[in-house]
């Protein structure tokens, strides 16, 4: 009975894996899911130019959540985790939800974001800009490292960290932008397995460019790293976090209506 009452407990929670979501095959009418590398590396591709697509991220209000707790009541195609944070839970650089800007939210040279419009016109910020925030924004997501033509890029006056951090094995979240804008790209890279460290993000602008996506932003990665296809986590946590998905400030979530 106790395995019972487990199972009970962590289905609502979105922290079990599921067999009912295949790789390489739509999962909604305008959503494709394919996996890579031994299954280790999770896509979903999203085109924009279905009216039934929109595009949200985590109300202003309901920061420091999971991403399947962010993801079940908005009743998403897909979501991932997004930006940097701090320690009080605030997501780092500029950060737009439904329209409304975060509280403190601005854009630095030290970090770049996509932002998408309501009818879903989206772009992804040059590294070492300073972007004012421009009110037609409906969803915007900071990122750090800049993913372009094959390569990491970091702000110019980056410390050390930034490298180290883009050199090293990781699990890593990302989103990218199709060279024509049509389709947006959600990116969950698995890793600190025994048998999977993860990808360095010279490794992850690579895989971009394989998609056709010269440019590409790192989003907040290691155990943050969660992708949600309708209600179940696709990719595999960390060891040493078991089944237990982290807090994270803030997501990116799709909502495909298109009529199948």
């Amino acid at each position: 009975m106790l395995h019972v009452f487990l199972l009970r407990l962590l289905l609502p929670l979105g922290l079990l894996l599921s067999a009912q979501v295949h790789a390489n095959e739509p999962v909604s009418p305008c959503v494709q899911y394919e996996t890579t590398d031994q299954n280790r590396v999770h896509i979903a591709k999203v085109d924009l130019h279905c009216p039934g697509i929109q595009i949200i991220g985590t109300p202003v209000k309901q920061s420091s959540q999971t991403t399947s707790n962010f993801a079940f009541p908005n009743k998403t195609t897909v979501a991932i985790n997004g930006a940097f944070f701090d320690e009080k839970s605030k997501p780092q650089g500029l950060n737009v939800s439904n329209g409304i800007r975060w509280p403190g939210s601005y854009d630095t040279i030290h970090h770049s974001f996509l932002a998408c419009t309501i009818e879903n016109r989206c772009f992804i910020e040059a590294p070492n800009r300073k972007t004012a925030h421009n009110p037609a924004w409906h969803t915007v997501i900071s990122g750090w490292q800049t993913l372009k033509n094959g390569r990491y890029i970091c702000p110019r006056g980056s410390q050390k960290i930034c490298h180290s951090n883009a050199r090293g094995q990781h699990p890593r979240t990302a989103v990218g932008l199709s060279n024509n804008h049509r389709y947006l790209y959600l990116v969950v890279v698995e890793g600190r397995k025994t048998d999977f460290q993860g990808y360095t993000l010279n490794q992850l602008a690579r895989l971009f460019k394989k998609l056709d996506v010269n440019n590409a932003l790192n989003l907040d990665g290691g155990g943050s790293s969660t992708m949600i296809i309708n209600r179940t986590r696709v990719n595999e946590l960390p060891s040493r976090q078991f089944f237990l998905e982290r807090n994270v400030a803030n997501h990116l979530g799709i909502i495909d209506t298109t009529p199948h």
